[in-house]
């Protein structure tokens, strides 16, 4: 089960991304909530993800985008 955890994971995060929605500080604040359960490998996919966007969305969604990301490199 934690393998499927970690990949819905990973698909909310590459679905909100560059969203301008509400669901982008839902996703990044439940990622940040949880970074604790997250495998080595699902970090690692999530800081590429978010490293290689071009496009975050409004200015606030890139601040939380850069806040989970900050705390994906701890």
């Amino acid at each position: 089960m934690k393998q499927r955890e970690n990949e819905i994971w990973l698909c909310a995060v590459r679905y909100a991304l560059s969203r301008r929605t509400y669901i982008t500080g839902v996703v990044s604040e439940f990622m940040i909530d949880n970074i604790d359960d997250m495998s080595e490998k699902t970090k690692a996919v999530m800081r590429r993800d978010i490293e290689d966007r071009e496009n975050y969305g409004y200015e606030f969604d890139k601040d939380n985008w850069m806040k989970l990301l900050s705390k994906l490199k701890l």
